[in-house]
């Protein structure tokens, strides 16, 4: 059964912005002075699941980047992203730094396609590419992406990765300050909301059951043309927190991971707001650096 994830443009629900940028050198990301960048290689990388478009793998950000992949699309094909979704979620992750970085930069990055080149998928992709990151003993599955509705089969899916204490990251959704889409309303799932660089949540940010906020308004990442281009909507927000996340957990092996996480977490959180906009708050390593920012701003 084929059902539409809409992340097309902003000007529909569940959606996310796009528009290419031209680079003349290093660019400046205004959301990394908020998370901050994890250089340190010195313990076993994180392993991170990206269910998505796919990804550009030739792009110069990910040359020395180690990738697995997994077509759930169309299996045994070599994996391309047409879409471009999948590719800017990466960059958020793992830029390299060559014009732009990422969050975490010890880490493998598991490219695993479950959307087609119209960011449309079958459920029955889902749950593969979720059970194949469960194989492959992932650390972190990220979904940038939603739906309004609940799918048959694909909490079972997620359930079984969390109990084998896989983490998962997943959008609020672009529902215009309405419910939470799905998987993010799993109550074990962390769902991310989305806010701009004066710390007002996105417009489009979906309100309700959020676990953490990070920045999602106006973000330069990695195209699928070997480019950049400046990217809204909570599908960014969430590479954000997943790579955050990623180099809190990469501190010290937990066999609770999961359970814990809230818990491990709690030192690099920020509260900026409602909990029903912007949950705990924002997962940062710039703590401290933030605080006073984010006390001169009225929140909304």
């Amino acid at each position: 059964m084929l059902f539409i994830i809409l992340i097309m443009n902003r000007n529909e629900v569940g959606s996310f912005n796009e528009g290419e940028t031209e680079s003349k050198g290093k660019i400046k990301n205004w959301a990394l002075d908020y998370v901050g960048v994890d250089f340190q290689k010195e313990t076993a990388p994180v392993k991170i699941a990206i269910l998505d478009s796919g990804i550009n793998k030739q792009h110069k950000e990910f040359e020395d980047l180690t990738f697995k992949e997994y077509n759930a699309v169309t299996p045994g094909e070599k994996i391309v992203d047409d879409f471009g979704h999948g590719t800017a979620i990466a960059g958020i992750i793992a830029a390299r730094g060559i014009e732009t970085t990422g969050v975490i930069q010890n880490v493998i990055i598991y490219d695993v396609k479950v959307l087609n080149d119209k960011g449309e998928g079958k459920i029955e992709s889902i749950i593969d590419g979720i059970e194949w990151s469960i194989n492959q003993d992932v650390d972190i599955i990220n979904i940038s992406f939603g739906f309004t509705s609940d799918k048959e089969g694909l909490k079972e899916s997620i359930d079984r990765a969390v109990e084998d204490n896989i983490i998962i990251t997943a959008a609020a959704g672009n529902t215009l300050g309405l419910t939470v889409d799905y998987p993010a309303q799993y109550e074990n799932v962390l769902s991310i909301s989305s806010f701009d660089k004066n710390f007002q949540l996105d417009p489009y940010s979906a309100i309700g059951k959020i676990d953490y906020t990070a920045p999602g308004v106006d973000i330069i990442s990695t195209n699928n043309k070997g480019k950049y281009s400046t990217f809204s909507g909570t599908s960014f927000s969430t590479g954000y927190a997943t790579g955050a996340i990623a180099s809190i957990i990469n501190k010290e092996d937990d066999e609770n991971r999961v359970h814990n996480i809230k818990n491990k977490i709690s030192d690099y959180v920020l509260q900026i707001g409602d909990n029903e906009k912007f949950g705990h708050g924002l997962i940062t390593l710039k703590k401290e650096k933030l605080k006073e920012k984010i006390s001169e701003k009225e929140i909304y």
